[in-house]
């Protein structure tokens, strides 16, 4: 994948990310899933009860939001793709603490590429 990634924040609760690229291999008949998650670093779980009760755990690449840019089927390799996607942003949204996986999947949810985002500061 060659992706490039336009962020804007059209409401304090919102992420809008626009992305354009190619793939950089030829997709068959049975189509693969452009998917987008938005994810969170530095979490911290206090544990009352069950087997880490007592226990604070740090988290990292927590997927806090999953959308499908688009599905293709029948394209070359470098052919552009594009769309846009509107992310709800959750109380306590941190862009410094968050960054965004693009990856391709087939049907059978095998992972062919991934491109990895940072999220602007505002």
């Amino acid at each position: 994948m060659d992706e490039q990634a336009t962020f804007q924040r059209p409401s304090p609760d919102s992420l809008q990310v626009s992305l354009t690229g190619s793939l950089r291999s030829k997709v068959d008949n049975y189509g693969v899933n452009v998917m987008v998650a938005l994810y969170e670093n530095g979490l911290i779980t206090d544990c009352p009860k069950g087997e880490n009760q007592g226990r604070v755990l740090s988290n990292d690449f927590v997927v806090r939001r999953l959308e499908k840019l688009c599905t293709v089927k029948d394209i070359a390799a470098k052919k552009t793709i594009s769309g846009t996607i509107n992310f709800s942003l959750w109380e306590g949204f941190n862009p410094a603490k968050c960054s965004m996986a693009l990856f391709v999947q087939n049907p059978s949810h095998q992972i062919f590429g991934l491109q990895n985002f940072q999220l602007p500061d505002n």
